[in-house]
């Protein structure tokens, strides 16, 4: 505000410059003649100089604290700045609320996961310099979905997908693609925290042409960073569920997160050719998808599927999807599926106790949502 330049840092001692009780933690056994040395200054903000040096603070504020912090900053901006041009990727974050639930994926949050898989981050900038976001909890519509019965829930939420994949494709369509279309956007990584239908339209959104890192929040600690080699990476087996000729349509039960029973497929789909993706050698889960190696094999079950489609199945012209996916692997789903290539998918949720159709993901619209669907060679009894 004044125009100037002005050194508004401090340099701090760890140890105290002296030993008395007026010099904090100078009662550390440290030589006098390297209290001065760069290992044991910190440059703070005066307010947080103030705040180490408190005597009300120095049993948390300890010699070791504080080089603990120096250090882990230190290593963070070393890491940082040790990563070429070619290792930067632009940040998008989705959030929204899942049936009234929300979490908090802030800028920093991405940031940090991002640096600790060897990139630094871009935000995309806007007015409001929160880098390139999309913002799902202002959208009308999801909280009526929950209370009702499934066909009332399932009509709610259509209601709140349209004004929702419409704001997705707003700031994909303004934000990233001009970015992609003047080569400021070389490298993507995602965040995204939606309502699964959601997630798999902004998978089918997002340029294949643009290599791209999709990341997963852990429940456990709540961080989004991978955690590669801790613990078995599982692969992913794709079989024929129920083996019938076919047709027009067809069905894949994806268990990953969880397991959908054979029993909760809607009746209107009981006829149909039906799949089921799930893993191999190890229950299904929440938190299977701990590492970046597993949703990598997943995404290769998945091209493997269809591109069994394409070869088995030329006359199916939709497929529905009942997922019980990590939100990462939504997002994945979206992306391997081509529109060109693959039928649309028919996305399912549970809702009210049944699964029910609420979001056609690749259809004849462009925008990748449709709102009519067939079952089994009749009304399914949802429109919009």
């Amino acid at each position: 505000m004044s125009g100037r330049t002005l050194n508004l840092g401090e340099l701090a001692h760890i140890v105290g410059r002296g030993s008395g009780v007026r010099s904090p933690r100078g009662e550390q056994p440290l030589d006098h003649a390297r209290r001065e040395d760069a290992d044991n200054l910190m440059l703070l903000c005066a307010d947080q100089h103030s705040e180490i040096d408190a005597a009300g603070g120095l049993d948390l504020f300890t010699v070791e604290k504080l080089r603990r912090v120096k250090q882990d900053h230190e290593d963070r901006i070393r890491h940082v700045t040790g990563l070429g041009p070619d290792r930067a990727t632009t940040v998008l974050r989705m959030v929204g609320p899942v049936h009234g639930n929300e979490v908090e994926l802030s800028r920093q949050t991405a940031a940090t996961a991002v640096v600790a898989g060897d990139r630094f981050p871009l935000f995309l900038e806007s007015y409001t310099r929160h880098g390139l976001e999309i913002d799902l909890r202002g959208a009308p519509g999801e909280s009526q979905a929950a209370p009702f019965t499934a066909s009332r829930a399932a009509a709610a939420s259509r209601d709140y997908y349209r004004v929702a994949t419409q704001v997705i494709d707003s700031v994909i369509e303004r934000q990233l693609r001009p970015g992609i279309m003047r080569d400021a956007v070389r490298h993507v990584s995602v965040f995204g925290f939606a309502r699964l239908p959601l997630l798999v339209h902004l998978g089918s959104r997002l340029d294949d042409t643009v290599p791209t890192d999709i990341y997963q929040r852990h429940r456990e600690d709540e961080s989004w960073v991978w955690r590669d080699g801790n613990g078995p990476v599982p692969g992913f087996t794709t079989q024929i569920d129920h083996d019938v000729p076919a047709g027009s349509e067809a069905v894949v039960v994806i268990n990953v997160s969880g397991a959908i029973g054979m029993q909760e497929v809607p009746a209107a789909l009981a006829g149909l050719r039906r799949w089921e993706i799930r893993p191999v050698g190890v229950p299904t889960g929440p938190d299977i998808m701990r590492g970046r190696r597993c949703l990598e094999r997943f995404t290769a079950a998945l091209r493997g599927f269809f591109a069994g489609l394409e070869a088995e199945a030329k006359t199916l012209e939709r497929l529905h999807v009942l997922p019980a996916l990590p939100m990462s692997a939504a997002i994945v789903l979206g992306r391997v599926h081509h529109p060109q290539v693959h039928p649309p998918l028919v996305v399912y949720e549970r809702l009210a106790g049944s699964y029910v159709p609420t979001l056609e993901v690749g259809g004849s619209s462009g925008a990748g949502v449709g709102m009519v669907a067939r079952a089994a060679g009749g009304s399914s009894g949802w429109g919009g």
